[in-house]
């Protein structure tokens, strides 16, 4: 039996290793300095507040966590990573990396938002991107196995307007001589999840290029209501790699097509299955436009299920024929939006001094929510697992906040604080 002098001292060893691997910072500098000297397990946790860089925060390559012990990066919604310049710098940029986990805080005001170059097996997770110069997030230089899973990103493209997607795959074919050697740019095996796009994302939500392939796009939220027809952005997704997996989605709004396929080098654009995603196209457009042939060749694989839904499209669900698809890879079916009553919904009381009390009918457990302030800023987020949730609202500032289920702006429920 160990002593208790024995029990004392493990339980200090202990003690002081679990603060060795929690870093808690407050300042710029203090993130910095963290993100150069992290080490595998670590934990750093932003504190509530504004982290402006001149150029953007960069991760140094070569500081890894492992599958086992990855690297976090976390903080609420309220604290907030920028360069303080639309026109120059990263939010966060990743450099030769592996194994980091992002997760809660708010990337703001920078040319681009979140930058992976040769980066593989990190997870971005619940991160909201507003007010960015280009992109929202760009995967780069043959960065693969990466998750971006239930962020939310808006007003991308407010300097290049026609290169302000909010999530991008790979390099162009032109700049593969800049970031892969001459070669493909081989962004291979990413996965893009339940995630959702505001009403001023001025190209595609997501941008998948030429030379990439097996990636998964699903449950998102797709948002065309920005779209401003710059460099071809006319549609939600535009599709240029192979062998992707596209399912479970749903989409509102567009300029042209809901979904599409381009050949902008031979052999691509091919081989990609869209599956049991809920469209609504109001345009002249179809749901999903394949290019079949082109001067670069032909693409004559892809796949498009009978499973997938078609509204508002003056010329149907697709321009080929569908297929019978005997796979069906969904674990559930995302509600449609149209289905949800608002009026079924409570909050209350409204306006709220510290507590927000949510209610639901039991058809609508396990959608997510979230909670966003007048400048676009997401407060909390979450999971509705019961029907009845109680939110504090002590630390929200006085003002109107809307209350957004199932990851659409189209479902805002407004309430105040006071």
């Amino acid at each position: 039996m160990k002593s208790i002098a024995t029990c004392f001292f493990l339980f200090i060893i202990n003690t002081v290793v679990l603060q060795a691997q929690t870093i808690n910072v407050n300042t710029a500098t203090q993130l910095q300095n963290a993100l150069n000297t992290a080490t595998a397990g670590q934990t750093i946790i932003l504190t509530d507040g504004l982290y402006s860089k001149s150029g953007g925060f960069i991760i140094p390559a070569n500081i890894n966590g492992t599958s086992s012990n990855p690297i976090t990066l976390k903080g609420n919604s309220q604290a907030i990573i920028t360069s303080n310049n639309l026109s120059s710098g990263y939010g966060l940029g990743l450099r030769g990396n592996t194994h980091w986990i992002l997760e809660g805080f708010t990337i703001y005001n920078s040319a681009k938002g979140i930058l992976l170059d040769s980066s593989h097996y990190n997870t971005i997770k619940n991160i909201h991107v507003n007010k960015i110069g280009d992109e929202g997030i760009h995967l780069r230089s043959y960065s693969s196995f990466n998750s971006i899973d239930n962020c939310f990103i808006d007003s991308t493209g407010q300097v290049s307007s026609g290169f302000g997607e909010a999530i991008y795959i790979g390099s162009a074919v032109s700049n593969w001589s800049t970031y892969s050697k001459g070669n493909a740019d081989t962004c291979n095996y990413n996965s893009v999840t339940n995630n959702s796009f505001g009403d001023h994302v001025a190209s595609e939500n997501i941008d998948i290029k030429e030379g990439t392939k097996n990636g998964r796009i699903a449950y998102n939220t797709f948002n065309g209501t920005g779209l401003n027809n710059q460099n071809s952005a006319d549609s939600w997704i535009d599709v240029k790699g192979n062998y992707y997996t596209i399912e479970c989605n749903t989409g509102n709004h567009t300029i042209a097509d809901g979904f599409q396929t381009h050949i902008l080098v031979a052999g691509w654009g091919d081989y990609n299955t869209f599956s049991n995603n809920i469209l609504t196209v109001n345009s002249s457009g179809h749901g999903i436009l394949i290019t079949t042939t082109s001067s670069k060749g032909t693409a004559l694989n892809n796949i498009i299920c009978s499973t997938n839904t078609i509204t508002g499209s003056n010329n149907g669900l697709t321009n080929v024929a569908t297929q019978n698809c005997t796979s069906n890879n969904c674990i559930t079916t995302p509600i449609k939006q149209s289905t949800i009553d608002k009026a079924s919904i409570q909050l209350y009381p409204n306006p709220s001094t510290d507590i927000l009390q949510i209610e639901i009918p039991e058809t609508y457990l396990h959608i997510s929510y979230r909670i966003i302030d007048p400048l676009g800023r997401v407060l909390a987020s979450g999971v509705l697992e019961y029907t009845t949730t109680l939110l504090r609202t002590t630390n929200f500032p006085p003002g109107t906040y809307l209350f957004i289920l199932n990851n659409s702006k189209v479902e805002a429920i407004t309430f105040l604080k006071q």
